[in-house]
Order: structure tokens, then C-alpha cells, then sequence
């Protein structure tokens, strides 16, 4: 019987393997995201000049750097990290960072599919509706997220959970969008 290869490790050892796997999915999520979003023929971004789109200029959501929705990925880090923390409390940063980008990515890549476009009632043939993220906007969207589980990791729990409840209520009443609205439109399409 031999021991696992990482019995005989230092903790020291074990926290840098478990790094060194936690970059090896970051940079396998990247490439992902790259070539899902060059299969879906993504543009890297808009030739606006601008970083950051406005509502009242809904062409470029999704488009520049930044946008509201930034503010969502932001809180979907955070939350993330919480409830990750919570059930497995033994993770390490770079685990966690591993955690949120896989998730981000696997959100970005999910959202941008012409189905999920559908699902949520954006009228292909509306110039000003979704038609999908920019490349530059998706992995600003992922940078989001990752900032905000650094936050979470510093905050309390409370803080945490009152920005997420307080960004919700805002974007719902600024951009008339939402994790809430959103499901509700999209359950309401598939219905």
C-alpha cells in the first residue's frame, strides 16, 4: 500500500500544490472562455472609446469594459465565496479565486449561448437588445467577480449579504434589471 503523495507533504507543500492546481484551472477556464467566445464569433469590444456603458445606452451594455451588470458579478463573487468559505472553510485563497473564475466562466460562456439569449425574451431583431457579450466585457465580468470575493473575504458576512440585497434593489430600480427580474423574465419565456 502506498500513501498519497501528499501524506508525507509539509502543510507548507500542500498549500502550494493546492495553489499551483488552483492557477492550472484559472488558466484552463481562460482558454475556455477565449475559445468559446471566438467560436461564438464575440466581438473583443467596441469601437465606442468609452469603458463603461450607461442605461441609457443600451446598445453598449455588454460591450465596454464595464457596465451595471459589472456591479451583479461582483456580488455573485461575493456570495460565492461565502457560501464556499462556509462549506468548505479548509480552502486556501487561490482555491477560492479557482472557484469563482470556473463559476464566472461557466456563467459567461452559458449566458452568451444563442438559447440562453432566448430564454431570457431579448428580440433578435431590437438593435438595442442583448446580443451577447464583448470578450473584454466577459473577462472584466469575471474581474468583477473576483473582486468582489476578495471583499467578502474580508468583510462580515452582514456586510456582505446587505451590499448584495442593497445592489439588487438598486440595479432593479436604476436599469430596471436583476438577478430577481432576470429569473422572472426568463421563467415567464419558458413558460
Amino acid at each position: 500500500m502506498t500513501a498519497h503523495p501528499d501524506a508525507a507533504a509539509t502543510p507548507d507543500d500542500q498549500g502550494w500544490r493546492q495553489a499551483a492546481r488552483a492557477v492550472a484551472v484559472i488558466v484552463i477556464a481562460t482558454a475556455v472562455k477565449l475559445a468559446v467566445f471566438a467560436a461564438l464569433e464575440r466581438p473583443w469590444g467596441c469601437d465606442c472609446g468609452r469603458i463603461w456603458a450607461m442605461p441609457g445606452d443600451p446598445a453598449l451594455n455588454s460591450q465596454t469594459l464595464l457596465d451595471p451588470y459589472s456591479l451583479l458579478h461582483a456580488v455573485t463573487g461575493a456570495l460565492l465565496v461565502l457560501l464556499v468559505t462556509r462549506l468548505r472553510p479548509d480552502l486556501g485563497l487561490w482555491a477560492l479565486l479557482a472557484v469563482v473564475v470556473a463559476s464566472s466562466t461557466t456563467w459567461e460562456v452559458i449566458e452568451n449561448l444563442p438559447v440562453s439569449i432566448r430564454l431570457f425574451g431579448y428580440d433578435a431583431a431590437d438593435p438595442l437588445a442583448y446580443h451577447g457579450d464583448s470578450r473584454l466585457n466577459a473577462f472584466a465580468d469575471t474581474a468583477c467577480a473576483v473582486a468582489g470575493a476578495l471583499f467578502a473575504r474580508v468583510a462580515s458576512a452582514r456586510v456582505v449579504l446587505a451590499l448584495a440585497v442593497g445592489t439588487e434593489i438598486a440595479l432593479s430600480l436604476w436599469i430596471q434589471d436583476g438577478f430577481v427580474i432576470a429569473a422572472i423574465r426568463a421563467l415567464q419565456q419558458a413558460l
